[in-house]
C-alpha cells in the first residue's frame, strides 16, 4: 500500500488530479477481497489493482469519469461465472468499490498523504477510515466531492463524543464497513501490526527485507557485526540493529504479533537466536539450514532446558519457507515470504 501513496504523492505534486479506487465489500469467487486498491488518473490506471478482468477494467474507465466530473461515487460490479472463469475461479462474485476523488488542489491532501506515509515506519500500527456513503451533513464526502480520509484520532473528532470508543471498536485486523455516527465508515489496516525481525545480516536478509516491505511487512534486523547492519544495507527496515545475539533481549521483545526469521551465519548464533524467540510470545519462527544443522540446534536447544514440545511447536518452522526447491538467496527469501504471507493470512491450504 505504500507504493500507492508514494504514486499518489508524485502525481499529485504534478498538479494531476487521482482517483484511489477500493473494494470495500465483496462476495463470491473475487479475485480480490476488501482492502485492495488501485491508483488511477486521467490516462488510467497508475499502480495497484482491484483484480483485473472485466471489472477492473469498468473501474479504470469510471475513474476517469469521475476524475473530470471532480467528485467521488460507489459503485457495485458483478463478476459473472463466464468472467470468473478467465481468472481461475468457480463461479462469479459482486464487488462494492469506493472510487476516492483526489483533488490536486487540496491543500489538506498532501500532509494528509506525508502523515500516511510517516505511519509505514512508525512503531505502532495505524488504520485507515474512508466515508464512504453519499455524503455526510457537511457535503463534502461521498459521491458529493472530495474524499475524507483520515486516522483513528480525527474519525473520533467526526464522530462526536462517543467517536473514539467507535473509531476504536473498527481498529482490527481485517478490514471492516460499519456506519457510525450516521455515516458509513471503511475501516482498514493501514500499516499491520507486528515486526518481522530478521536475525542475521547476510546475503538472504538482504534479499528478504525489501520483498517482505514490498508486501507491507515491517522488518527490524539484528545483527552483532557493524558491516552487516549499515543502512545502506536495508533501506527498506524500519530498524536496524546492532547487538549480542547471546542477549536480543536487552535491546527488543518479541510480541504475539511479531515474526522472527532467523538467518544468521552459523550454527552458535542460530542457537541463540532461537532460544531468544522461544522464550518470546512471537506467532511465527522460521530457522534457516540443512536437516544436519537443525538436529544440531535442537541438541542444543534441548541442552538449553527447552522441552520437545517448545521445540517442535506449529509456530516453529525448521526449515523455514515454503519447499519450492530454492537454492540462491533470492530464491531462499520467496520461499520465506510465501511462507509468512500464508501465515499472515492464517491460510490452511485446501481448494
Amino acid at each position: 500500500m505504500k507504493d500507492l501513496f508514494l504514486a499518489a504523492r508524485a502525481f499529485l505534486l504534478e498538479k494531476e488530479d487521482l482517483i484511489l479506487a477500493s473494494i470495500i465489500r465483496s462476495s463470491g469467487s473475487t479475485p480480490r477481497g476488501a482492502g485492495a486498491k488501485m491508483l488511477a488518473g486521467r490516462e488510467g490506471r497508475i499502480a495497484g489493482t482491484i483484480g483485473g478482468a472485466a471489472a477492473e477494467h469498468l473501474a479504470v474507465e469510471e475513474s476517469k469519469k469521475l476524475i473530470a466530473e471532480k467528485r467521488s461515487a460507489r459503485r457495485e460490479y458483478i463478476l459473472r461465472p463466464n468472467e470468473a472463469a478467465d481468472i481461475g475461479a468457480k463461479c462469479g462474485g459482486e464487488v462494492s468499490v469506493y472510487f476516492a476523488y483526489l483533488d490536486s488542489g487540496d491543500p489538506a491532501l498532501l500532509p494528509f498523504i506525508d502523515a500516511v506515509l510517516s505511519a509505514f515506519s512508525a512503531g505502532g500500527p495505524s488504520w485507515l477510515f474512508t466515508r464512504v456513503d453519499e455524503g455526510g451533513a457537511d457535503g463534502a464526502s461521498g459521491t458529493g466531492g472530495r474524499a475524507v480520509m483520515g486516522a483513528a484520532g480525527e474519525v473520533s473528532a467526526w464522530l462526536g463524543a462517543a467517536g473514539a470508543a467507535d473509531a476504536a471498536s473498527l481498529c482490527g485486523e481485517e478490514p471492516v464497513l460499519a456506519l457510525k455516527g450516521g455515516s458509513l465508515w471503511f475501516c482498514e489496516a493501514l500499516v499491520p501490526s507486528g515486526f518481522v525481525y530478521v536475525f542475521g545480516g547476510g546475503h538472504v536478509a538482504q534479499a528478504l527485507v525489501p520483498l517482505l516491505a514490498g508486501l507491507d511487512f515491517r522488518c527490524v534486523v539484528f545483527d552483532d557485526r557493524g558491516e552487516f547492519t549499515k543502512p545502506e544495507l536495508f533501506p527498506d527496515a524500519v530498524k536496524i540493529i546492532t547487538g549480542d545475539f547471546s542477549d536480543p533481549g536487552s535491546l527488543i521483545r518479541l510480541s504475539e504479533k511479531d515474526y522472527a526469521v532467523i538467518v544468521t551465519r552459523g550454527h552458535v548464533w542460530d542457537v541463540q537466536a532461537e532460544a531468544f524467540a522461544l522464550r518470546s510470545n512471537a506467532r511465527y519462527i522460521g530457522i534457516i539450514g540443512s536437516a544436519s544443522k537443525h538436529e544440531f540446534v535442537r541438541g542444543r536447544l534441548s541442552e538449553l532446558g527447552f522441552t520437545p514440545g517448545e521445540i517442535n511447536a506449529s509456530r516453529v518452522h525448521a526449515p523455514v519457507g515454503v519447499p519450492i526447491g530454492s537454492r540462491t538467496p533470492a530464491e531462499i527469501a520467496v520461499s520465506i515470504a510465501a511462507e509468512l504471507i500464508r501465515e499472515r493470512s492464517g491460510f490452511a491450504g485446501g481448494a
